[in-house]
């Protein structure tokens, strides 16, 4: 009888949580609140700046994976650093489509298996090494360039 008491007791508190998580639209549960610029250390809006006029309009979540990485960014050594820079550059320059053209290029490459990805990031590397900064960006190629 206990037993039954205590299973009741969980089911009703489970059905309240739920009832009440209900109330409140999923938008809201689920958003990650936005954190001003202003309100960054001044490390993380140097390393940051890239993204200085679009901060406000990146959605929380994005901008917690940012503030991680700038955390970061100090114990990085140079080379990656430079790297991180480059690409933060690349990113803040893309506009909208092409950020969401770029996310979905990175997800169909995580899904290939480690030797094609492998392979792929040789082709690459490649590639961009034979373009120094002096002759410009390597030429398209793919169905993108078109």
């Amino acid at each position: 009888m206990a037993q039954e008491r205590l299973g009741l007791r969980l089911l009703l508190g489970a059905l309240l949580a739920c009832v009440s998580l209900a109330a409140i639209p999923a938008e809201t549960r689920l958003k990650t609140p936005q954190t001003p610029w202003a309100s960054l250390p001044a490390e993380d809006r140097a390393v940051l700046a890239p993204l200085a006029p679009d901060w406000e309009k990146l959605p929380g979540y994005q901008q917690r994976r940012l503030m991680s990485a700038a955390a970061k960014y100090p114990q990085l050594r140079p080379i990656q650093q430079e790297r991180f820079q480059e690409r933060i550059r690349d990113w803040a320059a893309m506009t909208p489509e092409q950020r969401k053209a770029a996310r979905e290029t990175f997800k169909g490459l995580k899904k290939l298996p480690p030797s094609k990805q492998h392979e792929l990031r040789e082709r690459w590397l490649e590639r961009n090494a034979a373009h120094s900064p002096e002759t410009g960006p390597a030429p398209r190629t793919g169905p993108e360039s078109r």
